[in-house]
């Protein structure tokens, strides 16, 4: 069996999308949050924060770093603002879901879920059990398009182009701008901004 050969860009690309994927799965623990005060987390955002496209929305991340940093037990604050972004509805917050924002219902497990079931177990695929959420969740898409970028190597197939335009960018803006209506640190939206940045850089430059 040959080894897949996977570029530097794809696996950077891979990479920063898993990173999108981990944040936005669940509340990040003392440890987690402690990288992005003292740790790689800092290089991360210091290195995405050169790239204008990326300024305001690492500068909106790290403003909300520094505002719940002197709290006592910040993670608690970052716990709370997961959940009222993402574990609520869509009037009060921006559910993680596809079928929220592509379906007339704006229910869950409409065809966007649909369609990302279809498309695993034609692969072979499964969502990890331990995440009980619909397959439309951002986190679960996001994961996926890393693994798709590994597997293309050192090339970019039509099959991840045409994933992140359908599954993703479809209804991308709209979860961004649902998360801009909450007000709390700013850290998630922060984050999902720095997300829509990213990812409409890369399929411009994919397609280029």
């Amino acid at each position: 069996m040959t080894e897949t050969t996977v570029s530097e860009i794809n696996e950077t690309r891979a990479s920063l999308y898993w990173w999108f994927a981990t944040l936005l799965t669940k509340e990040l623990d003392k440890e987690q949050l402690a990288i992005y005060f003292c740790g790689e987390g800092v290089k991360l955002l210091d290195q995405l924060e050169q790239e204008a496209l990326f300024t305001a929305s690492v500068e909106k991340i790290k403003s909300a770093l520094t505002t719940i940093l002197p709290i006592n037990k910040p993670e608690l604050e970052l716990a709370a603002d997961f959940s009222q972004i993402f574990l609520t509805d869509t009037k009060a917050g921006a559910p993680p879901y596809a079928s929220v924002y592509l379906s007339k219902s704006g229910q869950l497990f409409e065809q966007p879920h649909q369609d990302m079931v279809d498309l695993f177990t034609a692969q072979g695929l499964v969502v990890d059990p331990n995440f009980k959420e619909p397959a439309d969740h951002i986190a679960i898409q996001l994961d996926y398009l890393g693994n798709l970028i590994i597997q293309d190597g050192e090339g970019v197939s039509d099959a991840q182009i045409d994933f992140i335009e359908t599954n993703i960018l479809s209804w991308l803006d709209m979860f961004v701008q649902a998360t801009d209506k909450v007000k709390n640190s700013g850290f998630y939206q922060g984050i999902c901004q720095l997300l829509q940045a990213y990812i409409k850089q890369d399929i411009a430059e994919i397609k280029a």
